[in-house]
Parts: structure tokens; C-alpha cells; sequence
């Protein structure tokens, strides 16, 4: 029973969402957030292209197992693991059987496992390195690169917006709770409660909605009050929020030491 109720608090709607949210916000003791934002931007870009290099399994087996210890170290979320596998599972699972009406299944497995085993190194490796990234850090690297202030402005106030949301749209699920009654009989297999709690689900979305809309009016005009379209072109605002970003070593070490391993798995296995 003990194990039981421990799963329960795991897999609550209160523990799911504190977990995206020290995912998103309290990752500044990972490794990779260590790391200059534009090196680890560039070392992103780089993974999207390196596993369609290779058709090797052992290789692509190699590279997951890499970014799996990258994703690690960023202290990924539990939760955004689980559901990832699950997605690669169902994946395959669907293709096999799929396949027992149109041919061989274990050959149709086998030949689409390269595939799935790419997506997952590009799935994971997103995983580890906006993991590593708070709203700030990743705004910074992205104006360093040339995106406009404006576009990274947008990043940084949808970070900073995701916990008033999550409070907000709790609050008003309980709200439609209290103002509303529960099925007596919630049927075979619970049908009529979960569609009760999908129904004010639905219901609480359009509220929460209407309040985004007037917070983000409200915004605007507190940013601009303050100046902020001035900012945008003045180059003096753009050296002082950029003024702590520097290359270190650590940074230029550990791209190429990626890139080392990458050739190594490629000519030696």
C-alpha cells in the first residue's frame, strides 16, 4: 500500500507540474547550463544533422546513450522521459502490428528501428538542452545569434507566463468544482467521472483564455511605458544585456570533445 500511495503523490497533478517547472526554471546547477547559450545552441543545430549521418544501429545506439547522459546531468524531467518512451514504444508497437496484415512484422521493426532510434537522439538531446536553459539564458543566446529582441521577448514572457497559467487554470477547475456536482454513479471503469473532469476541463479553458488576453494588453502597455520599443534600437541596451556572455574553454572543450566522440564512434565501431 505504502508503494501505492507513493505512486499516487508521483503522479499527481501536483507533482507532474512541479516537475516542468524545476525543469524550466531551477536547472542552474546542470552541467549544461554551465555552458555559453550560443555553443550550446550551435552544438543543438549540429545534433539535428548527426544521427541522419549514420545508419549504423551500434553507432545510433552510441549517440543515445551520449545524449541520455547529457539529459541526465540537466536533470530532466521525469515525466517528459516517461512520455517520450512511451511515444517510441507505441510507435513501434503500432507498426508491428500494422504489419502482421501486410507482411513481416519483425523485418518492418527491424528496418524502422535506425529511424526511431534517430528521432529519439534529436528528441532527447532537445530535451537535454532546453532543460538546461532558463528564459533568460536562452533569449540571451538567441539575440546573440541575430534573432530580434522582439521574437526573444516573446520566449522569455511565455516562460515567465507558465506558472501564472498553471495556478490560474488549477483555480478555475476548482472554481467549476465547487459550483457543480459530481456524477453519483461514475459507471464501468469510472466513464461518467473522467468525462465530468474532461467536460469542466473544457469549460475552465475559455476563462483562463480571456484572462491571457487582458494580462498580455496589460503588458504591452506596462512595457511600453517604460520604454521598451526605444530599446530595441538602441545599442546600448543590447551591449548590457549581452555584457555576461563570454566563450570559455569549458564551452570550446566540450564541443569538440562531442564532435571526438562522433568520429570515433563512426570510424571505430
Amino acid at each position: 500500500m505504502a508503494a501505492l500511495d507513493d505512486l499516487r503523490e508521483a503522479t499527481s497533478v501536483e507533482a507532474i507540474k512541479s516537475d516542468l517547472l524545476r525543469t524550466a526554471y531551477e536547472n542552474e546547477g546542470s552541467f549544461l547550463h554551465k555552458l555559453d547559450p550560443r555553443v550550446l545552441l550551435l552544438w543543438y543545430v549540429v545534433f539535428l544533422f548527426v544521427p541522419w549521418l549514420f545508419y549504423d544501429v551500434t553507432v545510433l545506439l552510441g549517440l543515445l546513450v551520449f545524449v541520455s547522459a547529457l539529459a541526465m546531468l540537466s536533470r530532466v524531467s521525469l515525466f517528459l522521459v516517461g512520455l517520450m518512451t512511451f511515444t517510441v514504444a507505441t510507435t513501434l508497437g503500432s507498426y508491428a502490428v500494422v504489419t502482421v496484415f501486410t507482411g513481416d512484422p519483425v523485418a518492418a521493426v527491424r528496418a524502422l528501428i535506425p529511424f526511431t532510434l534517430k528521432l529519439t537522439i534529436i528528441s532527447v538531446s532537445s530535451l537535454a538542452v532546453f532543460s538546461s536553459m532558463g528564459p533568460k539564458t536562452l533569449s540571451q543566446g538567441l539575440q546573440s545569434l541575430g534573432i530580434p529582441r522582439q521574437f526573444t521577448f516573446l520566449i522569455t514572457y511565455g516562460y515567465r507566463m507558465l506558472p501564472v497559467l498553471f495556478e490560474e487554470y488549477h483555480d478555475l477547475v476548482n472554481s467549476f468544482r465547487l459550483r457543480s456536482t459530481a456524477p453519483s454513479n461514475p459507471g464501468w471503469f469510472r466513464w461518467r467521472h473522467y468525462t465530468y473532469l474532461l467536460k469542466l476541463s473544457m469549460r475552465a479553458f475559455y476563462p483562463m483564455i480571456f484572462n491571457v488576453a487582458k494580462r498580455s494588453r496589460v503588458t504591452v502597455e506596462a512595457m511600453e511605458a517604460r520604454g521598451f520599443s526605444h530599446s530595441l534600437q538602441d545599442d546600448a541596451s543590447t551591449d548590457l544585456r549581452l555584457a555576461d556572455m563570454k566563450i570559455r574553454p569549458l564551452d570550446v572543450g566540450f564541443f569538440a570533445g562531442s564532435l571526438t566522440l562522433v568520429a570515433v564512434l563512426a570510424v571505430f565501431i
